[in-house]
């Protein structure tokens, strides 16, 4: 699967999502057991979500610790129309 998609020019996120079914399912047949599989999948989806709150949080911090300068008149002139 994995080589199909760099033939296809599929977009690198779905790449990403064959690579995790592919290690969820090798590590349900490895075990021979579903409940390893879904364990695997569950793990993946809390890592995942755990990125997504340090990403958050880092973003946050940031903001705080470095904010974005406020300009009281626009960078580009504004011209009226002609009619």
């Amino acid at each position: 699967m994995l080589i199909s998609s760099y033939l296809l020019r599929i977009t690198t996120m779905w790449r990403q999502a064959t690579i995790t079914a592919a290690l969820v399912i090798a590590t349900g047949l490895a075990r021979e057991s579903t409940a390893a599989g879904f364990q695997a999948a569950l793990l993946k989806v809390a890592q995942v979500l755990f990125g997504c709150l340090v990403g958050i949080g880092v973003s946050w911090l940031i903001s705080r610790a470095w904010p974005l300068l406020e300009t009281s008149e626009p960078s580009v002139p504004v011209t009226p129309a002609r009619g």
